[in-house]
């Protein structure tokens, strides 16, 4: 372990300048497009080759299926991929030091732009800590990856270094969610931007107090992936025999009544 693992245990954070090659930054945007375009076409719209386009034209078409989209698309394997690329791994591995990893979820794609705002719905993320939706590892690190620039006019993710120190944070209620850290606990002119640009990869603590900044220049989309990974071979994983908050489950009502017919399954396994 060298010093990119130290300064992880300092501040909670740190920032891998360059790590992941940009054509797998561009291809990932490529794919996740043209599942919009999709989208936008079947709802009788122009699609067009520019994501924030068909992002803002399907939202202004159907706000349900909007909804729907964006809510699944990181499930797509070019996203899988890009959370788990060979260079990531390979960072961990080698500057952290972690041979036995852990994946405790699945991914996120995070997307924020003043024209993609929905009534009374999600726009970022108050202050709040990973570990209580993980539970693994202690020295568990959550990954994010810009897609597009990220500065402090683009929705950036705000932290305060070396909160991570003190531990599991006391929460409050706020709405339906009881998982926003008490702001009593820090001071929030310790907040600072993390301005990354595609390519870079954020570690992050589990325990680091982080936010969604809602400062953005309209015009401009954010777009980033996460995941998190846990360190297998931390004791108290160990000796939890390795927890995870993710719970799996399987929806067996079916989505679309008297979905699929036999004629629709006899036409998808016609020969060509």
């Amino acid at each position: 372990m060298g010093s990119a693992y130290d300064q992880y245990k300092k501040d909670g954070l740190y920032i891998v300048k360059g790590l992941l090659p940009l054509e797998a930054i561009q291809g990932t945007i490529s794919c996740i497009n043209k599942s919009v375009a999709a989208q936008v076409q079947a709802c009788g719209g122009e699609a067009y080759g520019d994501i924030f386009k068909n992002l803002q034209t399907l939202l202004r078409i159907d706000v349900a299926r909007y909804k729907k989209v964006v809510g699944a698309v990181w499930r797509m394997q070019a996203v899988y991929s890009l959370a788990h690329h060979s260079c990531i791994i390979g960072f961990l591995q080698q500057e952290f030091g972690w041979a036995n990893l852990f994946v405790p979820g699945g991914q996120v794609v995070h997307i924020m732009a003043e024209e993609l705002r929905i009534p009374n719905g999600y726009f970022g993320l108050v202050p709040h800590q990973d570990f209580p939706s993980v539970q693994a590892s202690l020295n568990g690190a959550i990954v994010w990856l810009p897609l597009v620039n990220v500065d402090k006019d683009n929705y950036p993710m705000e932290v305060i270094p070396g909160s991570h120190v003190r531990g599991l944070a006391p929460m409050i209620n706020h709405g339906s969610s009881t998982w926003e850290v008490d702001p009593s606990w820090y001071d929030a002119r310790q907040f600072v931007p993390v301005e990354v640009d595609p390519g870079d990869v954020v570690l992050m603590s589990m325990f680091t107090i982080h936010r969604s900044s809602e400062r953005g220049t309209p015009g401009r989309l954010r777009l980033a992936v996460s995941t998190r990974f846990d360190d297998g071979n931390e004791p108290t994983f160990v000796d939890r025999a390795y927890p995870s908050a993710f719970v799996r489950t399987v929806h067996r009502e079916q989505y679309v009544k008297d979905f699929p017919s036999r004629e629709l399954v006899e036409k998808t396994f016609a020969p060509c």
